[in-house]
């Protein structure tokens, strides 16, 4: 059971490396700029530079005062609604280097949890909050669908 407790810290070194591999596309001007709903490549990286830094500050809050508490799906749409314009007006390189060096941090937290928050996470389904794949990679394979085909 010990090696698949830390099987998340696997998916997300690999989905780093993936998430660094599309940022250079996107730097590269390789990425169409529009995608679906008024998305932008650089709005989806600013999107996943916000979700990490707050994955992090829940597992801070977590050391602090053993809580995790429930973010209602609802919540987290507010949040996505309110931050839109925000992230679409950062820029595709200032976008990437957060999205990286937040995804980078929050690698680097997660794998620095205690056995007990690992399973406290485990035990509340809480799986995004140690596997960050479920977030990043559904935004990683659109991202990657708009590449240009050739």
């Amino acid at each position: 059971m010990a090696e698949l407790d830390h099987a998340h810290l696997a998916r997300n070194a690999a989905e780093l490396e993936r998430l660094r591999t599309v940022g250079s596309q996107v730097l590269a001007g390789d990425l169409q700029p529009k995608l679906s709903g008024g998305w932008t490549a650089s709005a989806v990286f600013a999107h996943l530079a916000f979700w990490d830094r707050f994955v992090i500050a829940r597992w801070d809050r977590y050391d602090r005062e053993g809580v995790i508490d429930d973010l209602p799906d609802i919540h987290m749409d507010l949040v996505n609604e309110a931050g839109l314009p925000l992230w679409l007006a950062l820029g595709a390189g200032a976008a990437v280097v957060q999205a990286i060096d937040a995804a980078t941090l929050v690698c680097e937290r997660i794998a620095r949890l205690s056995p007990r928050a690992v399973e406290v996470a485990r035990s509340t389904d809480r799986l995004w909050l140690l596997d960050r794949t479920r977030h990043w990679s559904p935004h990683l394979d659109e991202l990657v669908a708009a590449l240009p085909v050739g």
